[in-house]
């Protein structure tokens, strides 16, 4: 075992010591302090999470393990969301905190989590060319054919999203339709066959150890970050609300963007890592499998929360800002799914994508409150128009794509892959 691929572990360690030691000793901090110390501390134990689910890819097939460690990954996004959901089942306030956490970590994933990730791809395939000049191949990042499950899925709950925005709360009726479509989701990787996995750094080094030393270690990783994690929630919400009122900043905004900056960071590191490899499965499949997970199983929780905080079965209230955000971020993912019709992500659209998130956030940041209802709606309207251009573009391998999807196999998926 190399000691220098467990470094980083001892980084993610050193990330959030100064969180644990704050809360064993009772440390008061001014809470602009305390969103980055816990936010610091949500970025080690997610970067732990993300090694010990990486390291399940051995024992479980490869779709099913890329969406656990979606799943274990976005940890921090539960935590914080279903505190505030929780917490709005006696605290009205609360209520539109939960869901500006959803929608900002959301945008954020697509907007620079799948660009960032095509992007550090298309400069790593560079770098080889240069090496090897000889290749002459073309850059091509494109996901294996078992992807289409994920971009299918993702597409129908995307488009039950968009019917949020008719309704005034968000029900344990929809909780049962989005957990659902996750379960449906899970069950069709489940069959997926098991693939030997391309590990980097700490996995690497833990993966050669015995079987049960390394499923020890494994869980041992897993067990202490979501402990840190679970401490974390509460102070880390707290201050960051805190925080937007002592510098004058909405509390909204802070929760849309700033959290999800801490929640999403450690996410986006060994994506990058696998893209700068080539490993679309890995890099860009790991992203979509997040946001899938994030749009079915985090939105269908919070309802839950709210109920068991002591709320109603009228369920979350929603007032018009939160449906907009809720529209707007369904679009944004019609549109997202709609460029993976064929598989892949080029560099064009990429900055495409990126380009409209900046463009979003910039509106929500900067604009006035009464024009930003415009620009949301704007938005919203951009993205469907280029999601319909896209998809009547693509019209003649939709029946395909839908078919692998929802009908066929994981096992043929994966053979007729090997096969080409």
């Amino acid at each position: 075992m190399s000691a220098g691929r467990l470094v980083p572990i001892a980084v993610a360690v050193a990330l959030f010591t100064p969180a644990m030691v704050s809360l064993l000793f009772g440390i008061e901090l001014l809470p602009i302090a305390s969103v980055l110390i816990y936010g610091a501390a949500f970025i080690g134990a997610a970067l732990l999470l993300t090694w010990g689910t990486e390291l399940a890819q051995i024992d479980l097939p490869q779709g099913l393990a890329i969406s656990f460690l979606a799943l274990i990954a976005i940890l921090p996004e539960y935590a914080v969301d279903l505190l505030f959901a929780f917490q709005a089942g006696t605290d009205p306030q609360s209520a539109p905190l939960a869901l500006a956490n959803m929608t900002g970590a959301n945008r954020l994933l697509i907007g620079v989590g799948w660009s960032l990730v095509v992007l550090v791809a298309a400069l790593g395939f560079r770098r080889q060319n240069r090496k090897n000049p000889s290749a002459g191949s073309p850059f091509d990042f494109r996901l294996g054919r078992l992807a289409t499950v994920d971009v299918v899925v993702l597409g129908l709950i995307s488009v039950y999203a968009l019917t949020l925005v008719l309704r005034p709360s968000l029900t344990v009726i929809d909780s049962v339709v989005l957990i659902g479509m996750f379960a449906f989701y899970v069950t069709r990787l489940w069959r997926a066959p098991k693939e030997e996995p391309d590990f980097i750094g700490p996995p690497a080094a833990i993966a050669v150890l015995p079987t049960g030393a390394r499923r020890l270690v494994t869980i041992a990783l897993m067990v202490v970050a979501a402990t840190v994690i679970l401490l974390s929630a509460e102070p880390f919400s707290g201050s960051l609300v805190q925080s937007g009122q002592d510098l004058g900043v909405d509390s909204f905004l802070m929760v849309q963007w700033i959290a999800p900056l801490a929640t999403e960071t450690a996410e986006l590191i060994p994506a990058c890592i696998f893209a700068w490899r080539q490993s679309a499965n890995e890099g860009l499949g790991t992203l979509l499998s997040s946001k899938i997970n994030q749009w079915s199983l985090l939105v269908g929780a919070v309802p839950i929360a709210f109920l068991l905080g002591g709320g109603s079965l009228t369920g979350l209230p929603m007032d018009p800002l939160q449906r907009q955000e809720l529209f707007l971020t369904g679009a944004q993912s019609i549109f997202a799914m709609s460029l993976l019709t064929d598989l892949k992500l080029t560099v064009r659209e990429a900055v495409l994508i990126l380009v409209l998130f900046l463009g979003d956030f910039s509106a929500s940041v900067f604009l006035p409150d009464d024009v930003q209802t415009y620009t949301r709606f704007g938005f919203s309207g951009l993205y469907l128009v280029l999601a319909a251009v896209r998809l009547v573009t693509a019209r003649r391998v939709l029946p395909s794509l839908v078919r692998d999807g929802l009908l066929i196999s994981p096992v043929r998926l994966a053979e007729e892959e090997r096969a080409r």
